[in-house]
């Protein structure tokens, strides 16, 4: 999965190093105390889940499927692709039609920031949910494939399933923060350019490159079921032998 690698690390997270740079937050980047602020974030009711799936993995039933492990390879890079696409054209003039497009900025210089900020806002608010869905279906996707590749494999695509359902709501929270600290970075751009003319473009720049340092953050956890499949070395070889 060398490709996929090359564009996405596990090492760190983009999205934090992006609003560090972009001086809209404080957070630290490290790795110090993780296993700590992850259990911060799972109660009692999630850990019983969470002890009842890791319980009943060795149950897991295991049966063929039909997507081989390069073909799942493939079609999570396809998609990568596509939700990065749909970003890019959506910021792009010219892209021709598209369900969320870019707010055309009013002539004349607002004077309530606030307002001024709200149709980006609502714009950086929609592509979330857009890449939210598609990533979930994604990840949907490559559990189904993996559960067909080896009865590990379909283990760990149980157990991931749980994990995810125990997580999925307090990352959609933590995601949920991005837009108005969005908002704090118009603001100082408004504060720090001569004219409205002038700080649109470095905006627009700024939120197109936060938008796709978040589809790399929620990408993770699907990059990681997938890399999964090419260090899993107890294959069912039929299945690959049948997607031939």
């Amino acid at each position: 999965m060398t490709q996929a690698a090359a564009h996405i690390s596990l090492n760190g997270s983009r999205l934090v190093r992006f609003l560090s740079d972009l001086h809209v937050s404080d957070a630290a980047i490290t790795q110090k105390r993780f296993a700590e602020r992850l259990g911060s974030l799972i109660d009692l009711s999630d850990s019983i889940t969470l002890s009842n799936a890791h319980s009943a993995i060795g149950a897991t039933a295991f049966e063929p499927g039909g997507m081989s492990r390069e073909d799942a390879q493939q079609e999570f890079l396809r998609v990568r692709a596509a939700i990065v696409q749909s970003v890019m054209r959506s910021f792009a003039a010219q892209s021709g039609p598209t369900r969320i497009k870019l707010p055309v900025p009013d002539a004349e210089t607002p004077t309530d920031i606030s307002a001024a900020f709200e149709p980006y806002r609502t714009f950086y608010s929609a592509q979330q949910r857009d890449i939210d869905f598609k990533i979930q279906k994604l990840q949907l996707q490559m559990r189904e494939a993996a559960a067909g590749l080896s009865p590990e494999l379909a283990q760990l695509s149980a157990l991931d399933a749980a994990l995810g359902n125990t997580l999925t709501l307090h990352t959609r929270k933590f995601f949920a923060v991005i837009p108005g600290l969005l908002g704090k970075r118009f603001e100082y751009l408004y504060q720090q350019h001569p004219s409205w003319s002038a700080m649109h473009k470095p905006f627009c720049a700024d939120m197109q490159g936060l938008l796709l340092a978040e589809i790399e953050a929620r990408l993770l956890p699907v990059l990681g079921l997938v890399e999964a499949l090419g260090t899993d070395t107890n294959t069912d070889t039929s299945t690959d032998k049948k997607n031939l």
